[in-house]
């Protein structure tokens, strides 16, 4: 980080300079972080434009990494290649100099050889050429007319030389930068005066990296229950992929939770372009991503995946954590589709804090001000898709798909509040199953196979023994702890269909719980705390992606989240089509269904 402020006695104003890694990585993205603080209210700070200027290191060696020596001065060592011969793949004795200047006093004379490096030189030019020495200048030559080019801009300090490479906000490095470190000259200038309103900046990188390849291709396991029935020509088939995708602030965040990892590695600037072609890869009609950070939606994540196709409806949390990355930002829920394969009927968006502040109302005193602990801002995204019109659904008789898309509560001393959020979620969800839709729910439950908010989900009802452990507020005590759908997890129908294979069995699902081993890997947690759900009356499960076999901690610089991504391929039977003819409903509500109307009072 590089700091200047207004002066060292009274510094009225501050600038922070971040580069997002030590390392830039080929072919990604890299681009500082600039915060200019004030901290003098009183103080007026001109109106400016911030000036970039990046150059890469020029360290002179041949092919086989050996010193090499001036083409003019054959006593001295090279320090400046020519920027041109190297892009002409031209790496011969006559593109290297010992200095600028020397460079320079070459460059007329030089760059002839630029236009002559065609795969047809004219022969009597070249003859011309190699019988002069480097200076002065040659007699006419043929087909030849002088460009007025000038040499690559250069700078000499701390005894190495620098050469211009780009002049814009960020840099994206090319094969010829990977092993050179990179330089940036970064200037705040007066908008009107043009003049520079304080000394320039100059920070260096590490070495440009070679990135390791994409994640290897991923295939999908085949489910063969003997029980199901044959594929119907007029079954509709889709895939669903659930990812939690690390959002950026949590992934760099000052408690350096994933400090075993290089910083190019955490980067977002890597990691986006790493997520993006592995999300591509999959090829699913749905996405349900988790921990979208909301800049990173608006600026890569909605444009990029809009060229392949997909619309998305996104809900972000409430509120916003700072970041010195993107100052104020918070995360939240994504769900795309494929726009030819399915459009938007209706979307409901919960906000779980609301559930949960009708009892913290009912409270007074020391008993409100500890309930308050349930008001966690967690979403859920619940949208009704619809297939679009094509020759095989006649009109009004179009098949439709809930998918629900939700990050619950992360905090295990809050086994109550991850409880609260299922239940808002699956009574909003009841509602919608009335109407014969099926269901689909993605989840970053945070929870684990054998834990209350799963049972609840996949058992239909869960048996609680308050105590303060389970129940610190009461609040479950209230609660209406069963419900009427019929849903089960993904990839635990799999594990316990006839299709899978024994070694898929042994080293990739847990035996007791008979979902997969793990999601989620950390130095801190090893497990599964992310899931599909599915109505198993109405939709047909055909494969499940298959489990990365990983060895080592996540994320890494082959897989660019803490957590794995899940993705299932489902049959709608063409029986399931005739939904409820009632009408959507306007809301899902927010609040969970009361057993009883219990509040406690304070003693």
């Amino acid at each position: 980080m590089a700091q200047e402020s207004g002066s060292s006695k009274s510094p009225k104003w501050r600038l922070n300079l971040y580069f997002p890694s030590k390392a830039p990585a080929f072919g990604c993205r890299f681009q500082p972080y600039i915060h200019m603080l004030i901290i003098d209210d009183s103080f007026q700070f001109p109106p400016h434009k911030y000036s970039f200027t990046w150059y890469r290191e020029d360290v002179c060696l041949s092919p086989n990494q050996e010193k090499v020596r001036c083409y003019v001065h054959h006593e001295e060592l090279a320090t400046i290649q020519c920027t041109v011969c190297v892009s002409q793949n031209r790496l011969g004795k006559i593109s290297y100099y010992c200095s600028r200047s020397c460079y320079k006093a070459a460059w007329d004379k030089h760059k002839v050889h630029h236009h002559f490096a065609a795969p047809n030189p004219n022969p009597q030019a070249v003859k011309i050429i190699k019988s002069f020495g480097p200076y002065g200048s040659y007699p006419d030559l043929p087909d030849y007319q002088d460009d007025g080019s000038q040499p690559d801009e250069m700078v000499e300090q701390d005894g190495k030389t620098w050469t211009e490479v780009g002049s814009s906000e960020y840099y994206v490095p090319t094969e010829n930068d990977i092993g050179f470190c990179l330089r940036l000259k970064f200037e705040v200038v007066d908008s009107s005066t043009f003049t520079q309103l304080f000394p320039a900046r100059i920070k260096v990188t590490d070495p440009v990296i070679y990135p390791p390849p994409h994640p290897p291709h991923c295939t999908m396991w085949n489910s063969c229950n003997a029980d199901l029935k044959e594929h119907s020509s007029n079954d509709i088939t889709f895939r669903v992929l659930s990812y939690n995708i690390l959002a950026d602030y949590l992934a760099t965040s000052g408690g350096n939770w994933h400090f075993y990892r290089p910083d190019w590695a955490l980067s977002w600037e890597y990691r986006q372009q790493n997520l993006l072609y592995e999300i591509i890869e999959y090829d699913a009609v749905i996405l349900c991503l988790q921990e979208v950070q909301k800049d990173h939606f608006e600026n890569f994540l909605k444009p990029e995946l809009a060229k392949y196709g997909y619309s998305v409806i996104y809900k972000k949390k409430k509120f916003e954590t700072y970041s010195f990355k993107s100052h104020h930002t918070t995360d939240g829920c994504a769900t795309f589709y494929r726009c030819q394969r399915f459009k938007e009927i209706a979307t409901y968006e919960l906000e779980f804090n609301n559930s949960a502040k009708p009892f913290v109302d009912s409270l007074v005193g020391k008993q409100k001000s500890e309930a308050r602990r349930l008001l966690k801002d967690n979403v859920a995204l619940v949208v009704i898709l619809e297939m679009v019109e094509n020759e095989d659904s006649s009109d009004g008789n179009r098949p439709r798909i809930c998918v629900s898309n939700t990050h619950l509560h992360a905090n295990v001393k809050n086994p109550d509040i991850k409880l609260l959020q299922v239940l808002t979620l699956i009574h909003a969800l009841e509602k919608i199953s009335k109407l014969k839709i099926p269901l689909l729910i993605c989840a970053d439950l945070n929870s684990v196979p054998q834990s209350d908010p799963y049972t609840f989900i996949s058992k239909g009802r869960v048996e609680i023994l308050p105590s303060k452990e389970t129940d610190q507020s009461g609040i479950v005590q209230t609660l209406q702890l069963s419900h009427s759908l019929n849903l089960v997890s993904a990839y635990a129908t799999f594990f316990q269909s006839d299709g899978v294979k024994d070694h898929q069995r042994e080293k990739m699902m847990n035996p007791g719980t008979k979902e997969p081993l793990f999601t989620n890997f950390t130095p801190s947690f090893f497990g599964t705390i992310d899931y599909i759900f599915y109505t198993a009356a109405s939709l047909r499960l055909d494969s499940v992606l298959e489990l990365l076999d990983i060895e080592g901690c996540l994320p890494s610089d082959k897989w660019s989240s803490d957590q794995v991504a899940l993705m299932a391929s489902f049959s709608l039977e063409a029986s399931a089509y005739n939904q409820s003819s009632e009408p959507l409903p306007e809301s899902l509500g927010q609040h969970p269904h009361l057993h009883n109307n219990k509040v406690l009072q304070e003693s």
